[in-house]
């Protein structure tokens, strides 16, 4: 089983937003791809007043429902905060073990299993597991998700030389817009940053996500995964 972990370069990049567009247009067998969310926290209530995780649905849906929610996420919290100290808010902790036996589990489900992270890389999933060891135990590619706007070249920088330091294969990097065309106008960096992630990484695969856009463009091609082949425009 062929293994991603989809991170960002900080929280609220996109990360499920791109998560799920993959997942969706994973081609004429869309069933031999999984999706696994080791940990969510921040949970949403519905009129009943129970809970719900916007990330967790929006998987649930791009699958079509093929894996049950407690199966895609099987650890969910409700605060808004970093997953070990949304599970102290509640009195219990992160099971490190099943961070990584959650994915193991889709072994036999799937032949591309798609991770999404929790914040950025180096964000811990519990008391002693970042993001990036458990895409190192887990021997996974990064597909990193970095959102277009100021501070972005350095957050970028910074997240591939850790994942490579850890030995890690960065798959791409995708440089998604988080904001509609007209309402960050005032960004100018919104135009020079791909230029410049070209410059500083060309020897990365670089894809663009327009603003709602249900597919990838490719700026830099440095032969594209499967998984991100199926979603280029």
């Amino acid at each position: 089983m062929k293994k991603y972990v989809v991170t960002g370069t900080d929280t609220a990049v996109g990360k499920t937003w791109i998560t799920s567009m993959l997942l969706k247009r994973a081609g004429s067998s869309p069933a031999s791809v999984g999706v696994y969310k080791p940990a969510c926290s921040g949970a949403e209530y519905k009129p009943d007043g129970s809970a719900c995780w916007e990330d967790v649905e929006l998987l649930y849906s791009a699958a079509d429902g093929r894996f049950p929610r407690d199966m895609i996420c099987p650890q969910r919290f409700l605060a808004p905060l970093a997953p070990p100290e949304a599970a102290r808010e509640e009195s219990t902790t992160v099971d490190s073990g099943l961070l990584r036996s959650g994915a193991l589990a889709f072994t036999d489900h799937c032949e591309t299993l798609l991770i999404e992270g929790a914040g950025g890389l180096m964000c811990p999933l519990s008391d002693d597991t970042t993001v990036l060891d458990l895409a190192v135990e887990l021997n996974a590619d990064i597909i990193v998700v970095a959102a277009n706007r100021l501070g972005v070249l350095n957050h970028t920088l910074l997240t591939v030389a850790a994942a490579r330091t850890a030995g890690c294969t960065v798959s791409a990097v995708i440089l998604n817009e988080t904001e509609p065309p007209d309402s960050a106008a005032s960004d100018v960096s919104r135009t020079s940053n791909a230029g410049l992630l070209q410059q500083w990484i060309p020897d990365l695969t670089l894809l663009h996500s327009r603003y709602g856009s249900d597919g990838l463009s490719v700026l830099t091609d440095h032969g594209l995964a499967n998984i991100i082949q199926a979603a280029v425009l």
